[in-house]
């Protein structure tokens, strides 16, 4: 609502009892010297001005201001001009504004050729500056007004819109009313828009070069324009704030219309039905909830439902639906209702005995990551202190280490009840990588669904995101993931509405970020907000000790899961593991136990079953040298090929002890306690 003035106090003296195509006369500037008069006698000499069919008190009251401001009205100051990402900011913030306004101001450029169309916020920066000839736009570029500029009284004085953002209320200025001479025979109508609280948001203002062409309707033509923008916009307003309050809590919230149509549903309904389909929006609510009499019976009734309890056979959950609300209006007509549900426990399943609960999204706990080598011992703990942490983590290692198990293990540890949401950010085309991220709006580009899709990082709310080779994210949406990863809030593409968003982020790369940051392909900030903690998975070479461990961890999984006999590895083959380089590291391993076992017929997995590139160029005659190795399985007990390593390696180093530690991946000390336990170097 606009604030209620007598209309004369809202036309300017020179546009009453005048059409818009009248010209100037001589009435006119006698009238127009008379207001600079008094514009001067009030700055100059501080007179009071007691003339109120000359010059009305809204007038002079913004004079008065200007004036204390430190403005001289014969030295016309520019005002200030946001710069490029202050007004993009600004733009952003004001989205809903736009949109609703830009139609509009649509209709007004068409009808007005020889004015310029205004739209600023409620601090008077401009959002839309609309120039209706050329003419026009070089009588801007006198006064630099331009989309970003912000003018407010304190800025550039006196003018139609600024009182509006003042007062709150319609306003129309002509020529000397200005604070500034300069204007000369400018002239505007303004009118403010106010939010659905009745805070003033912004203004419509409509500029013409002379107050001949300004009239009475030009400011009715502006305050029935301004109306229709802000009733779009409080409208969108209570879209939004309606959108927030669903969100506002943790069961679901699904409205359905007369037909049983969800046409709306929070965030923690998506995620409830996430498995059945990836929106709502659109189906039936039979399809989430079956059959349910009660839910008619609210509609076509008008009475509410509380405590129900269904069970969805499909989902395997056990869901309460804890009231169902009728939505009437005012006179009793209804448009649905609105749906309460709540997950209360799960249906009797087998049990499986596990260290953690698994979610549907993973495998692995940290039970399930072999290695005793010191750096996966040491990678696994960090992995387990971090873990209790809500922290982000980057996981850094080769292709092949395990970082996505890792990351499931920290995931079923730490958030073991929410969802886990993997994406391989190398694995998704760039053109395609932002809306799967962040989902977007029915419509929102070509191709897009209809009923839009919600994104990987809602789908993650309350669990764990893990992306995967972030390296590969594109630099161009990297500060929108650092904005989310901040405000903990993300705008779908094509959205109006910001949805809040709580998940534990794990990352994980097999390239040097920090070269990437130094050589500009990869941004600092999100590098910093990233590598909060880090753990480095070291490759399978520096975990010798590990190699023959998940060569047997995998010969048995295998086996199992194929149904068949577990074969033995012979020692030869054993040594053949031990002395590859495993460039593709532990899935390269499990790849290579995959092959042999449905390759060897024997019952015994020998150097031939291996793959050829793991036995390319080995001398089995050399192999045997260094210690009886025969070609039946398991003669060799692991400390025994625990000691030809270490004897290899020293062989390789010339004894240096440091170097054999390293390449053993093992402690000084620890090799050193070895060499001693085998009598290695014997003087």
């Amino acid at each position: 609502m606009f604030r209620l003035k007598l209309v004369e106090n809202l036309l300017s003296p020179m546009t009453k009892n005048r059409s818009d195509t009248q010209p100037i006369g001589e009435n006119d500037r006698i009238l127009m010297e008379r207001i600079r008069e008094h514009k001067a006698a009030l700055v100059n000499q501080r007179l009071d001005i007691q003339n109120p069919d000359i010059i009305r008190p809204d007038v002079i009251n913004s004079w008065l201001r200007s004036y204390n401001n430190g403005m001289d009205p014969y030295f016309y100051i520019y005002g200030p001009v946001l710069d490029k990402y202050a007004f993009q900011e600004r733009q952003h913030r004001k989205d809903l504004l736009l949109k609703a306004a830009d139609p509009y101001i649509c209709q007004m450029e068409a009808m007005l050729t020889d004015a310029i169309i205004l739209l600023s916020d409620e601090e008077g920066a401009m959002l839309r500056v609309i120039e209706g000839n050329d003419s026009l736009r070089r009588q801007n570029e006198r006064f630099n007004l331009v989309p970003g500029s912000v003018w407010n009284e304190s800025t550039v004085g006196t003018c139609a819109h600024c009182i509006s953002l003042v007062q709150g209320t319609p306003m129309q200025i002509c020529g000397p009313e200005h604070y500034f001479e300069k204007y000369e025979e400018i002239s505007c109508s303004s009118a403010p828009i106010l939010d659905v609280n009745y805070n003033l948001a912004g203004s419509l203002s409509v500029v013409t070069s002379s107050f001949s062409k300004q009239s009475a309707q030009s400011l009715g033509l502006v305050v029935s324009m301004a109306w229709a923008i802000q009733n779009q916009f409080q409208l969108a307003l209570e879209n939004e704030l309606f959108y927030l309050t669903l969100q506002a809590t943790d069961d679901a919230l699904i409205v359905v219309n007369k037909n049983g149509i969800i046409t709306k549903a929070n965030l923690a309904a998506q995620q409830m039905f996430y498995h059945m389909t990836q929106s709502l929006i659109g189906n039936r609510i039979e399809m989430l909830l079956g059959e349910q009499p009660l839910i008619r019976s609210v509609i076509e009734s008008g009475r509410a439902v509380n405590d129900a309890g269904i069970i969805i056979d499909q989902l395997h959950q056990k869901l309460q639906i804890r009231s169902v609300q009728p939505l009437n209006d005012h006179a009793g007509n209804n448009f649905g209702c609105i749906i309460t549900v709540k997950k209360i426990d799960r249906l009797s399943r087998p049990k499986i005995v596990e260290s953690t609960p698994k979610t549907p999204e993973t495998r692995f706990g940290f039970e399930d990551i072999k290695g005793n080598s010191p750096g996966m011992q040491k990678a696994i703990e960090l992995a387990r202190r971090f873990a209790g942490s809500d922290a982000n983590i980057l996981l850094q290692g080769e292709s092949g280490t395990g970082k996505e198990m890792f990351a499931q293990a920290i995931h079923r540890y730490s958030r073991p009840e929410g969802p886990f949401i993997a994406v391989n950010c190398a694995a998704i085309p760039e053109n395609l990588i932002e809306s799967e991220l962040f989902g977007y709006e029915g419509g929102a580009f070509t191709g897009a669904e209809r009923r839009g899709r919600v994104g990987k990082l809602e789908l993650a709310n309350g669990g764990t995101l893990f992306l995967d080779e972030i390296a590969d994210m594109p630099l161009q949406l990297q500060p929108v993931l650092l904005r989310v990863l901040e405000e903990r809030k993300l705008m779908r593409l094509g959205g109006t509405r910001y949805i809040p968003v709580n998940f534990r982020l794990i990352t994980a790369t097999n390239q040097n970020l920090h070269e990437l940051v130094e050589r500009g392909l990869f941004r600092s900030d999100l590098y910093y907000r990233l590598k909060v903690l880090r753990i480095d998975i070291p490759p399978l070479r520096e975990r010798a000790a590990d190699i023959v461990e998940l060569a047997q961890f995998f010969i048995g999984s295998i086996a199992d899961k194929q149904g068949i006999p577990r074969p033995k590895l012979s020692d030869q083959a054993a040594l053949c593991l031990l002395n590859y380089h495993w460039p593709g590291n532990v899935r390269e391993l499990e790849n290579a136990i995959q092959y042999a076992i449905n390759v060897c017929s024997s019952g015994v997995i020998q150097p031939q079953d291996l793959p050829e590139e793991i036995t390319f160029g080995v001398d089995f005659a050399a192999l045997a040298k260094n210690d009886a190795v025969s070609d039946t399985a398991s003669n060799l007990s692991l400390k025994e090929i625990e000691r030809i390593m270490i004897a290899r390696a020293l062989e390789q180093t010339n004894n240096n002890i440091s170097e054999a530690a390293s390449l053993l991946g093992m402690s000084r000390s620890t090799l050193y306690r070895k060499i001693k336990e085998y009598d290695l170097l014997k003087n």
